[in-house]
């Protein structure tokens, strides 16, 4: 049986912490980033061993069960409404970083790397646009090579995230 709301959430949920909507929310994002990766956030043969060693598997396995417990935790403080919006951030994230990398080479993941590495040496706390967009881009490989995204996007997905290129047209 597949578990949807990750064993770690479920205090919160039994204390009140999590309306209805910031739950269905978190069902969606697990649900989503299960889809569309590839690889685990920890891998089996870790778990395994984890699982020898303390006679329990971990809670987070997968990159679902991370960015749902990782969200349902640090966004604890925001409003349902501001919440929806940060899930919808992630949602739009995962969509961009298959567009962007998906066929790109070696040389432009070595890029984003490298310009990052140079912006953030400097300990600087505010970044002009362009440095932005750098810093930016590095979170984006980072999903992208991490979680190893590929397109099992539902259609009303692309169709939600080919919104926003026909409202920039406008």
């Amino acid at each position: 049986m597949e578990q949807i709301i990750n064993d770690a959430l479920i205090p919160m949920m039994n204390e009140g912490m999590l309306s209805m909507e910031r739950i269905h929310d978190l069902i969606y994002i697990k649900e989503l980033i299960d889809r569309v990766s590839t690889r685990n956030y920890i891998e089996s043969r870790t778990a395994d061993e984890l699982f020898r060693k303390y006679g329990v598997m971990p809670n987070i396995i997968t990159w679902g069960d991370y960015f749902q417990t990782e969200m349902a935790s640090s966004l604890l403080e925001l409003a349902d409404a501001d919440f929806k919006r940060a899930v919808s951030t992630v949602k739009f994230d995962i969509i961009s970083c298959l567009q962007i990398f998906s066929n790109k080479e070696s040389d432009f993941f070595n890029w984003v790397d490298t310009s990052y590495y140079e912006i953030t040496a400097e300990g600087r706390e505010y970044f002009d646009e362009d440095e932005e967009e750098i810093i930016h881009l590095k979170i984006l490989k980072d999903y992208f090579v991490d979680l190893g995204v590929v397109d099992n996007f539902t259609e009303a997905e692309i169709q939600w995230y080919g919104s926003f290129d026909e409202a920039v047209a406008m």
